[in-house]
């Protein structure tokens, strides 16, 4: 079988790998799927994904030897959306958590029966959660 073009990570830089790493899990189901150091670049990754890397889109979570004083999200970043059947249940333990929301859970306009919500990750990039297929 010929290797098909796909897109295979995403990488956001992270003030805490561990508690990234805690955030992804607990409440979005990730799994890690390999970490790794490198000297040449400085910094730490783990790589967090619903399955293998070969078949599931992964998210690199990077962390600097020695993080900048101010860390700011990049202004032209908008969100990662993740569709999770147990979304309003999900929502509640997060709301129980201290999970900051950006937009509380709300029908969708393109069906209603389904519902849409944006939180905050714990370095403050935005995340939509939706329960829709």
């Amino acid at each position: 079988m010929t290797q098909q073009p796909r897109l295979r990570h995403t990488a956001l830089r992270v003030r805490d790998l561990e508690t990234s790493i805690e955030f992804y899990s607990k409440y979005l189901g990730m799994i890690v799927t390999r970490r790794r150091t490198s000297e040449a670049r400085t910094h730490h990754a783990a790589y967090l994904a619903y399955g293998d890397e070969t078949t599931h889109h992964a998210i690199e979570l990077v962390q600097d030897f020695t993080p900048p004083k101010v860390f700011e999200a990049g202004n032209l970043y908008w969100h990662l959306n993740f569709s999770l059947p147990d979304m309003m249940e999900i929502c509640q333990r997060m709301k129980h958590d201290g999970v900051e929301f950006v937009e509380e859970p709300t029908p969708m306009s393109m069906d209603p029966s389904y519902h849409v919500a944006f939180i905050k990750d714990p370095d403050g990039y935005e995340v939509e959660l939706t329960d829709f297929p």
